[in-house]
């Protein structure tokens, strides 16, 4: 036998290489393609990854090598556990140039919230999915394509993440800068305009929460999201300032409520537990009379007489509990109905401060129309003046469709004004330039 056969060290399992482990990509599998990009996944070190590449039709243009350079600069900014981490950017045997991340096992937001998902559970999605937003947002970039299908609820529910930012910008960059995003979850500004703003993620985080059904304390976020930019929330930390408060508050209410129900069921149980002595007592009375009729039967109609009057107080008690129980029930309406006067005036006075910013941003875009209207110099008082009043009609007709009637009454008187206000310096400057002039040539002539 050979020294080597009697080593008992020695081990069947230790070989060159490792099944599975490779240093190159292997398995891969397309996942998905679209005009421009190709994804898949692929196995490396024993692990899956996703690679995002360029499809071969489009992978020599170079608008689209600095989109996908682009994106993966973005990524390598984040390290957040709700946002898709990206690892590096090499070139892979079938797919090409790409951006090699981690790979998500779970399923779209919008396949998700066509399960069983609790109230609950939708809430602490959108939770998380605020959170990723705003980590995003601290990091000087603007996602620009929010949806469903760009959001990941991992395979064990316990954890959200953001993925495909090829549509993404941040103010550093200076490329591919052209208005993008998926329409049905656009706000109205980011379909005209190509700078990146946080507030455009804002207004597709409330269309999404639309879509989750996230319940009554959500109805005003859900709004107060999808208005106009300017009124809309400013940033993320304010939004989730809003849902905590509307949170509380209707935790507030149902804890008033819970208690409202644990006195009146305390005061079921009592009335039950009297009307229970009541019938114990009338039992013992009963049988305290059947035993005194082999005595006298006069002492049993006394004891009948006594019954009867038990019962009758009985009764009198039980009306009494009803009239009380009515009142209770009048008064938890009367509660309800102050609460629901108390929130719509709420409401009211939130609608006139909305209709009061919505006027003053549109007379401040207006009187900057109209100032670029007239800026040009060189031409007649009368000429300016017209330029600025058809200014103001082309800015009413075109830029004013968000406000009411009145609002735009108001804005029209506004802008009317500050034009009058300009002929009038427009007037006296001239004469001032013609006194000077008048003296200058007096002054020459002597």
């Amino acid at each position: 036998m050979k020294k080597q056969d009697l080593d008992s060290s020695a081990s069947g399992y230790i070989t060159d290489s490792f099944e599975g482990i490779s240093h190159t990509f292997t398995d891969v599998e397309v996942l998905s393609t679209s005009d421009v990009n190709v994804v898949a996944k692929a196995k490396r070190y024993g692990r899956w990854w996703l690679l995002k590449g360029l499809r071969n039709e489009v992978a020599g243009e170079a608008a689209c090598l600095q989109r996908l350079r682009k994106e993966f600069e973005i990524l390598m900014q984040m390290q957040h556990p709700s946002v898709v981490t990206a690892y590096g950017l090499e070139t892979v045997e079938g797919i090409g140039y790409c951006i090699v991340m981690e790979f998500v096992d779970g399923s779209t937001l919008k396949d998700w919230l066509q399960g069983e998902a609790t109230k609950q559970q939708r809430r602490r999605v959108a939770d998380e999915l605020t959170a990723a937003i705003g980590y995003v947002h601290a990091k000087g970039i603007a996602h620009r394509d929010l949806k469903p299908e760009n959001i990941i609820v991992t395979r064990n529910g316990k954890g959200v993440k953001l993925i495909d930012f090829g549509l993404a910008d941040t103010d550093s960059h200076a490329i591919l800068k052209q208005p993008a995003g998926t329409p049905r979850y656009m706000s109205p500004e980011q379909m005209q305009g190509t700078i990146a703003d946080g507030r455009n993620d804002i207004y597709s985080l409330g269309v999404i929460f639309q879509q989750m059904a996230l319940g009554r304390p959500y109805r005003y976020i859900i709004k107060r999201c999808m208005l106009p930019i300017d009124e809309r929330y400013q940033h993320v930390q304010a939004l989730e300032e809003a849902i905590s408060r509307r949170l509380s508050l209707a935790r507030r209410w149902m804890v008033a409520l819970l208690g409202l129900i644990l006195i009146v069921t305390i005061g079921v149980i009592i009335v039950l537990a009297y009307r229970q002595r009541a019938l114990n007592l009338q039992t013992r009375n009963q049988q305290q009379a059947v035993a005194m009729q082999q005595t006298t039967i006069e002492r049993q109609r006394r004891e009948i007489d006594t019954l009867r009057h038990h019962i009758d107080e009985n009764k009198q008690e039980q009306t009494k509990q009803g009239a009380a129980m009515t009142a209770l029930v009048g008064n938890v309406d009367a509660v309800t109905d102050y609460q629901e006067r108390q929130q719509q005036q709420e409401e009211e006075q939130q609608d006139e401060a909305q209709s009061n910013d919505r006027m003053s941003s549109a007379f401040m875009a207006g009187a900057d129309n109209l100032r670029k209207a007239v800026a040009e110099k060189g031409t007649s008082i009368d000429e300016r003046y017209n330029r600025g009043k058809h200014a103001i009609e082309r800015f009413m007709r075109t830029q004013t469709q968000n406000l009411t009637d009145k609002e735009k009454k108001e804005v029209r008187i506004r802008l009317q004004l500050k034009l009058d206000a300009f002929l009038r310096i427009w007037t006296n400057t001239e004469e001032l330039l013609k006194r000077m002039k008048n003296e200058y040539k007096g002054t020459t002539t002597e």
